[in-house]
């Protein structure tokens, strides 16, 4: 018996390593992110853009940092406008949001949008206040603290205009300045790079990020209310059928300020994860389309549970061999060699990206931890009831 499960956790890790090793080596030979071919000069009219800036318990400093970067816009100014949503009873952000604005009327065409909630504090309701103000036929979407390129409002339009895509997203990464803003930077590397590539790739889905987002304002008329409503609308997307691009450019968004904020943040996504398949599974939807999402949440999901197994797998185990001596220390030995070949093999693979954000020394330290703790919360989010936006603080 007990060689069953020092069994069945070698091979949990080895379906783990595998499970990675497949996605990264099918996203390396797969193009996901486009730039256009098509210029300014090219086309005879662009059409108007609006972008909107959904703010709560936010500071001036975080909202101008977002118009900073829509001020160097190359667009046509004539044909931009920028609508900062804010909740009714959020007054510090509504003074803030106001002291920002002031830098920027005579660069933007901008506005203060505000949202009368009726109660509820979700980023969607605010976001579909904002839209009853849009008079643009494309709208964007970008949040507090974004930084992002002078160019990337007029690709992303000039690609849906080549390509005809319904939305085009982009890559956001999030950095900040620590240890766990350097994790959250190798993180957002390998899902932008590696992740998604793989489900465009293999599932004909795209996972949007609500940030450094452009959509057709005749497809979408309101955002799914969800605590993760982009997540939702991409599902949305998939479903009807829509054609959906990549944009090859960035929005910089900084890290959650400390881990407690971190938290709070992953548990709003996954419970929104969640809650986006229970609204997808409650329409009657085609058969072939249910299996690509629920397939789609199963390899998201299965390496965080894979690792917890696995974690609490070697901690009996080990348990088991040093106190109880229920069988030698030599097992003990095999199965961290499996797991050390295993992180080995992961550290490999994203050595570019730890390059990047880390480098190998912490990494070899830091990441089994940090992916101990991303297991864990992705496991128990489900638990947490979450119905309204929990604020990440940066």
């Amino acid at each position: 018996m007990l060689v069953d499960f020092i069994t069945l956790i070698e091979l949990l890790v080895f379906i783990g390593t595998v499970l990675w090793v497949i996605q990264y080596l099918i996203s390396r030979k797969v193009r996901v992110y486009e730039r256009p071919s098509l210029t300014n000069a090219q086309v005879s009219e662009l059409p108007k853009v609006s972008i909107v800036i959904p703010v709560y318990k936010e500071r001036r400093q975080s909202i101008e940092k977002t118009l900073d970067s829509l001020a160097s816009q190359n667009y046509p100014r004539n044909l931009m406008e920028v609508l900062v949503v804010v909740d009714r009873d959020d007054v510090y952000t509504l003074n803030e949001a106001a002291e920002a604005i002031k830098r920027f009327i005579n660069s933007l065409n901008i506005k203060v949008v505000i949202n009368d909630n009726g109660g509820r504090r979700l980023k969607a309701i605010a976001i579909n206040n904002a839209l009853r103000y849009a008079s643009g036929s494309i709208v964007g979407f970008y949040d507090a603290d974004d930084v992002f390129p002078g160019d990337q409002v007029l690709n992303a339009v000039l690609l849906m205009m080549e390509r005809g895509y319904a939305a085009v997203g982009t890559r956001v990464y999030r950095f900040r300045n620590t240890v766990l803003g350097g994790l959250m930077y190798l993180e957002s590397l390998i899902w932008y790079n590696t992740i998604i590539p793989f489900l465009r790739a293999t599932l004909k889905i795209t996972p949007l990020s609500g940030e450094g987002l452009f959509i057709r304002r005749d497809i979408v008329k309101s955002m799914p209310e969800s605590v993760a409503e982009d997540a939702l609308l991409s599902l949305e997307l998939a479903r009807q059928g829509y054609s959906v691009g990549l944009l090859d450019s960035y929005v910089y968004e900084l890290a959650p300020l400390n881990i407690m904020s971190f938290i709070r943040q992953r548990i709003r996504w996954n419970r929104g994860y969640v809650q986006n398949l229970w609204i997808i599974l409650r329409q009657r939807v085609d058969v072939g389309y249910a299996v690509r999402v629920i397939t789609m949440y199963i390899l998201i999901a299965l390496p965080p549970a894979l690792l917890i197994v696995s974690a609490v797998g070697f901690i009996t185990i080990t348990y088991a061999a040093i106190i109880t001596r229920a069988f030698a220390m030599g097992v003990v030995y095999q199965l961290v060699l499996v797991i050390a070949l295993s992180e080995i093999a992961v550290l490999y693979l994203a050595r570019n990206y730890i390059r990047e954000s880390l480098g190998m020394g912490k990494a070899l330290v830091l990441l089994p931890i940090y992916w101990f703790l991303l297991a864990t919360v992705t496991v128990t989010s489900p638990l947490v009831p979450v119905n309204n936006w929990l604020k990440t603080v940066r």
